[in-house]
């Protein structure tokens, strides 16, 4: 269980994480850094989809249907059978269950290459802290009441909603994300968040760590 809820929180992640255009002088990477928060955590596209060059609603259309094929890829691996909607609807609980999530972004170092390091206090929301009891609970019930594997998925969720809502908050914790520039898999060259030092903040920030 506990590896199918951190592969499941794994997808919320902001994929497209390139700042397009030249390296100029004037790079705002505190700005881009907080763009790219807003848009993985609370649903703000505004800021990264300038950043990235893309309309909004381009940005949202990635992120979510991102979100869905790992929700599909971990649970396939699970063996937990789901349809469409049971998928759709677990991505939507989760991502507003990221909107607990706060932050604070400090300003950019730039180093003598012109990367940067940013420090983002975040205040980390244990989300899924309480699934696993929940989940065995519920399922150990369900199944004493005739429920079979068809309707697992239904009960995870049910679940995956009662772990948000007794979601607590813990002390804040700084993590510090390197912005550099560098050529990306298209042969453009941009600025992007170093792919690992996201990872922790997102584990972090999920209480996951």
């Amino acid at each position: 269980m506990k590896k199918l809820v951190a592969a499941l929180l794994a997808g919320v992640m902001v994929f497209s994480l390139a700042a397009c255009g030249e390296k100029e002088e004037d790079f705002d990477a505190k700005g881009y850094v907080e763009g790219v928060l807003d848009a993985t955590y609370h649903g703000d596209y505004k800021a990264h989809a300038e950043d990235v060059g893309e309309s909004e609603e381009d940005i949202k259309k990635e992120l979510e249907d991102n979100n869905i094929q790992v929700a599909k890829d971990a649970l396939a691996q699970s063996g937990l059978t789901a349809t469409d909607d049971e998928i759709e609807a677990y991505v939507a609980m989760i991502e507003e269950g990221y909107k607990k999530i706060t932050w604070t972004v400090k300003d950019a170092v730039k180093d003598d290459n012109d990367n940067f390091t940013v420090d983002v206090e975040i205040t980390p929301v244990g989300l899924l802290d309480n699934l696993q009891t929940i989940f065995t609970n519920k399922l150990q019930e369900a199944v004493a009441n005739g429920v079979d594997e068809s309707g697992y998925m239904a009960v995870f969720n049910e679940s995956v909603q009662e772990s948000i809502n007794q979601a607590q908050t813990y002390d804040p914790q700084t993590v510090t994300l390197n912005v550099t520039y560098e050529e990306n898999s298209d042969g453009d060259h941009v600025y992007s968040i170093n792919e690992s030092d996201m990872e922790k903040l997102d584990s972090i920030a999920t209480h996951m760590n």
